[in-house]
């Protein structure tokens, strides 16, 4: 008896280098697909986290700015507080000078229509002199 052997394919075993099977090419997919996802998901909580912080550093400049407007309304409110004060005490004084100077025009009325009473009694004493009467009329302010 005689015994044929039949080899399909032989391979030597013992040659150094990477065998690749269909496992081993599922498994190394996987693993580069993985890792692709992994990538991307990380892109995307980075461009998250930049957008957040962009927002923040705006958010910061605006509150800023608000803090300058709000130092300058501040000094715009005490000046205008000074000139209202200013204008109120202008406007005090101002009254107090007319109120003054009414008081000196009336006496130096009166003064004046005594002393041309005093002259009518002269004249009416010592001449012939008829004073005539007119009356005076005077508008009160209402």
């Amino acid at each position: 008896m005689t015994i044929t052997k039949s080899e399909i394919a032989v391979t030597n075993s013992s040659s150094p280098g990477l065998t690749l099977t269909l496992e081993n090419t599922g498994v190394f997919l996987g693993i580069i697909v993985s890792a692709l996802v992994i990538g991307g998901v990380a892109v995307q909580i980075i461009s998250k986290i930049n957008r957040i912080s962009s927002s923040v550093s705006q958010i910061e400049e605006a509150m800023k700015e608000h803090v300058r407007n709000a130092e300058k309304i501040r000094q715009l409110e005490k000046t205008l507080d000074l000139h209202i004060q200013e204008y109120v005490n202008r406007k005090d004084v101002m009254q107090m000078v007319l109120g003054q100077l009414d008081q000196k025009i009336n006496h130096k009325f009166k003064r004046l229509l005594f002393y041309t009473r005093d002259v009518q009694r002269f004249l009416q004493k010592d001449t012939n002199f008829n004073i005539r009467e007119y009356e005076e009329t005077t508008q009160q302010d209402e």
